[in-house]
């Protein structure tokens, strides 16, 4: 292995950061590379000194992300979620060659983190999986803090604006990539066409969900919270039992149906960034009146997620990180899929209790195990920032470089 660190870069998130990364990267007299698979990174990319380009048919991937690690005597890759399709190729190869991982994801505690794990996140991180190991990983660490706090805002308008470019250089550059293939189910395309719809709906979807908050929340409704995933998320096709959205919500609604209370709701919340394909009020409507309860069940688009759970009597939901926020505001909840915080102590799960017992005989979290959990979160798995604003940037590229071991602050 080189002595000198070698970082080779391959999808990240929308935006500047890993570019500003691989700046800092080089400062710290590192060797820096980025693999470009189409024109939306090129925009957030443009040092073509150290870009390589990948143009070929993804048979011949393998064989090109290994020599490219070879030539530039790589120690370490850099990627945003360890499910993309070149992703996978790229994780088991470096692991032959005892090249360190580190993934990036949207962080499990919102909205002043993100996730950087060594190996792994979500249902292949290396945290552990009992309370048991909780407690004890937690022993090891006195600090709750131990690479500082970002006090970065955060306004979805701003990863909206990257998304924009991104697609821009996409499209613009699709001669020069004709190969690729996003690792959305959807193409971008397709997407297009829900997603511009509901850009001009946006106000008054947004006007229909607060009257239905308002009447929840000022009237004191006795209401259970699902809040919904992307359909394409990882966290549903990878590490859940279902194979989208529309199956967890068949599961959720039947069996609220004929085990909650009749005199309680369930709210459904949809993802802020879903792409508008698929209309999962009108199917709510469709399975609830089958089932009986379609009075009971309500579909809102916007609101606060922090006050929504405030109000509600307990959450259900796949696997989503609404499950640590809701475990932070000290209520129960219920996890459908694989979640590093489905266990013993913290969120419930199949394996503890059956969804049609849950909606009577819920119990809230053990607030000392969750105190543990969020410290070794802290310690193993979030750093401060965010992707999307500079102040965030900054405060992400800073604790990123601590915790690779560059810099010791």
């Amino acid at each position: 292995m080189a002595s000198r660190r070698s970082f080779l870069f391959l999808q990240g998130p929308y935006g500047p950061f890993f570019c500003r990364l691989g700046k800092e990267l080089e400062k710290h007299g590192c060797h820096v590379r980025k693999v470009v698979t189409n024109g939306g990174e090129l925009v957030f990319w443009p040092s073509w000194r150290t870009t390589c380009f990948w143009r070929g048919h993804i048979y011949e991937w393998p064989g090109w992300i290994a020599q490219c690690m070879e030539e530039n005597r790589t120690t370490d890759i850099v990627l945003m979620g360890d499910w993309r399709p070149l992703h996978r190729e790229a994780i088991l190869l470096a692991r032959q060659h005892d090249i360190r991982v580190w993934v990036y994801e949207e962080g499990y505690l919102r909205p002043s983190f993100v996730t950087l794990e060594e190996g792994g996140v979500n249902g292949a991180s290396p945290l552990p999986k009992t309370a048991e190991g909780v407690r004890l990983y937690a022993a090891m660490y006195t600090d709750n803090e131990p690479y500082g706090v970002s006090q970065a805002d955060n306004p979805q308008r701003n990863r909206v604006y990257q998304i924009m470019k991104h697609f821009a250089g996409y499209l613009a550059c699709l001669p020069i990539f004709p190969h690729y293939r996003t690792h959305r189910p959807d193409g971008a395309l397709r997407e297009l066409t829900g997603i511009i719809p509901r850009y001009f709906m946006r106000r008054r979807r947004r006007m229909d969900s607060l009257k239905v908050l308002q009447s929840f929340l000022h009237k004191n409704v006795p209401f259970y919270f699902m809040p919904l995933q992307l359909d394409s998320d990882s966290q549903i096709r990878r590490h859940s039992p279902f194979t989208g959205i529309l199956e967890s919500l068949a599961l959720v609604i039947t069996s609220f149906a004929r085990y909650a209370p009749k005199d309680t709701y369930l709210l459904i919340k949809n993802h802020p960034f879903d792409n508008g394909l698929i209309n999962y009020r009108r199917y709510m409507r469709s399975l609830g009146n089958a089932c009986g309860c379609g009075s009971r069940l309500r579909f809102v688009e916007a609101g606060k997620i922090d006050r929504i759970i405030r109000g509600c009597k307990a959450v259900v939901l796949c696997n989503s990180t609404v499950g640590l926020s809701a475990l932070r505001e000290n209520k129960a909840v219920y996890c459908l899929g694989s979640a590093i915080y489905a266990m013993p102590g913290l969120a419930m799960n199949k394996e503890q209790m059956s969804l049609d017992d849950f909606w009577t005989q819920y119990v809230p979290p053990d607030a000392g195990l969750f105190a543990d959990f969020q410290r070794l979160l802290k310690n193993e798995a979030l750093i401060p920032g965010n992707f999307y604003t500079d102040e965030g940037i900054r405060d992400t590229v800073r604790a990123s470089l601590k915790r690779f071991g560059i810099t010791q602050k």
